[in-house]
């Protein structure tokens, strides 16, 4: 079994206009794409498309729709036009516990033959209903898969719509983190990433994992709400209008779909 449970954390820093940071812990898994069947009928508690005290459902990523991910897929990893198809996809993300998940970025990790990462999609949900894709082509500097890409979608009401992201992935097998950090004009101006420590996921792992923070799901919503308030009347940031989510890569515009 490829598929791993993470227990860890999300930091996120704004350096700019004002320094203002949180942590809190976070629970994640990547799941092989290639194992939900057998996920769904070996693990217990489990279940791929279908309700489960843990669940994953195929439907709410990407396009809306019931086709399977690998198919919704196809189209993005085209356009990453990749020397050959990856060997291995997996779906860095928080499955829905007892029905509630939330996931403002999922990431696929596109892995050649020799395990070695050669590119990424990064699925992006804003907190206003709109999603956006992000094919990354990631490439090794001081051997660490790094990318960049232009801002094309609209996140924090505390920041406009320029600058490029910087993504880096480090998976040494036992850990994973994953960083998304914002540059403007040549500064970075926000640094945000997701780490953890990993296993094995099984019926034993699930079980331990949830029993232990049995009420993350619901708690990490209001602690980002608390702190957007917190910048907004604390820090006084200014706040940007949500501009209609227009570009090609953007699945979602509220609640209508683009397919």
């Amino acid at each position: 079994m490829h598929s791993r449970i993470f227990s860890g954390k999300v930091v996120h820093t704004r350096l700019h206009p004002v320094r203002h940071g949180f942590s809190t812990g976070l629970g994640f898994m990547e799941i092989d794409l290639s194992e939900l069947k057998r996920i769904d009928q070996e693990v217990s508690g489990f279940g791929i498309n279908r309700f489960a005290p843990v669940s994953f459902r195929e439907g709410r990523y990407l396009s809306p729709g019931e086709d399977s991910l690998n198919e919704k897929l196809k189209p993005w990893i085209e356009q990453l036009q990749l020397p050959e198809a990856p060997a291995r996809i997996s779906l860095v993300t928080s499955p829905a516990w007892w029905g509630k998940s939330f996931n403002p970025v999922s990431f696929y990790l596109l892995r050649d033959d020799q395990e070695n990462l050669a590119g990424m999609i990064a699925e992006v949900n804003n907190t206003f209903g709109d999603r956006h894709i992000y094919p990354v082509h990631l490439e090794k500097k001081d051997g660490i898969p790094q990318a960049e890409q232009r801002k094309e979608f609209h996140v924090s009401p505390f920041n406009d719509m320029e600058g490029t992201y910087q993504f880096t992935v480090r998976d040494d097998g036992d850990s994973l983190y994953i960083g998304v950090n914002l540059y403007k004009d040549g500064e970075r101006f926000l640094d945000a990433w997701m780490e953890g420590t990993g296993e094995t996921l099984n019926s034993s792992s699930l079980r331990r994992h949830y029993l232990r923070h049995p009420f993350r799901p619901w708690l990490t919503l209001p602690k980002i709400a608390w702190q957007a308030l917190f910048l907004r009347y604390q820090h006084k940031l200014k706040v940007f209008k949500r501009p209609d989510p227009e570009h090609p890569h953007s699945l979602l515009n509220r609640h209508h779909p683009r397919v």
